[in-house]
């Protein structure tokens, strides 16, 4: 703001703004202009107004502009510092919350970054945004025009990228049942077998451990130690009690074995995990998958 800088910025088409009759008056006398806005007309108004020269020399000059100055300078520091990344996380400007506040609404950092040509900084009707409500009011008065804003399909596209993004991190800090090619196949004589020695349960075509959970059961253990070494697919999907979300992702997790010969018929869906009815899965694993 002091200096030019010795590096020039990119490359942008400004001729609308060099050949701007009113910008190109204010660029011509920008001195003069910048000395009387800012200094000798607060001066003025204190000082005609009640006889206080000095004070508003003081308070409604120099202080007013550091005040301003540091306000304005809070977009490049505390909100690169603070806040959500909101609509990308590659760069370091944020949505802050703090800095809405000090900079009378220019905080929404992040989003200004990702869609450089809104006049808005807070797109939503609700954001703190005093100055994207001047500027709606200068367009309905007729004293602005053109307003640009941003498609609001890629605004909502690139908030759901970011949190989808954050998804697959909480994806990936969670165990999930074992997959189906790690876990072995057996036969039902084999499965019953095991059973003798072991709390396993069979609950659509898959061979579950249920012995550090018979204790914990809600419904008491006789109930889980009845269906070892038998099919409860039926018991568990609501012959005997309809099973809640949670009790089926559980209930994965206890997975030790396939049954030959698959799942019955009709129960596809049920074999998956209500958990993993929904995942958040990379490009390179799509296209492995379909390969």
């Amino acid at each position: 703001m002091l200096f030019k800088p010795r590096r020039k910025p990119g490359p942008a088409d400004v001729s609308d703004l060099r050949n701007n009759p009113i910008v190109k008056w204010q660029h011509r006398y920008y001195l003069p202009l910048a000395l009387t806005v800012a200094i000798l007309f607060p001066m003025a108004v204190a000082g005609y107004g009640w006889g206080d020269w000095q004070g508003g020399f003081v308070f409604a000059s120099l202080l007013r502009m550091l005040f301003i100055h540091h306000s304005t300078f809070c977009v490049n520091s505390v909100c690169h510092l603070f806040g959500e990344k909101t609509y990308d996380d590659k760069l370091t400007p944020r949505d802050s919350v703090i800095g809405v506040i000090l900079t009378l609404g220019e905080g929404y950092h992040n989003f200004h970054h990702q869609f450089p040509t809104d006049y808005r900084n807070g797109h939503k009707w609700y954001h703190y945004d005093p100055t994207k409500w001047f500027i709606w009011a200068c367009e309905k008065l007729g004293l602005a025009s053109n307003l640009k804003t941003f498609s609001d399909n890629e605004v909502r596209k690139a908030e759901f990228a970011v949190q989808l993004k954050r998804l697959r991190q909480k994806q990936e800090a969670l165990a999930w049942p074992s997959a189906k090619s790690d876990l072995p196949v057996i036969t039902w004589e084999d499965y019953q077998r095991q059973a003798e020695s072991r709390a396993l349960i069979c609950v659509a075509g898959h061979i579950h451990d249920v012995g550090d959970f018979i204790n914990e059961h809600p419904g008491g253990p006789l109930l889980l130690k009845k269906h070892i070494g038998k099919d409860a697919t039926t018991a568990f999907f609501g012959g005997i009690y309809g099973h809640s979300n949670a009790a089926h992702n559980l209930l994965s997790m206890k997975r030790v074995a396939i049954l030959l010969g698959g799942v019955p018929h009709g129960l596809d869906e049920k074999v998956v995990p209500s958990s993993q009815h929904l995942k958040v899965a990379h490009y390179n694993e799509l296209i492995a998958n379909s390969g």
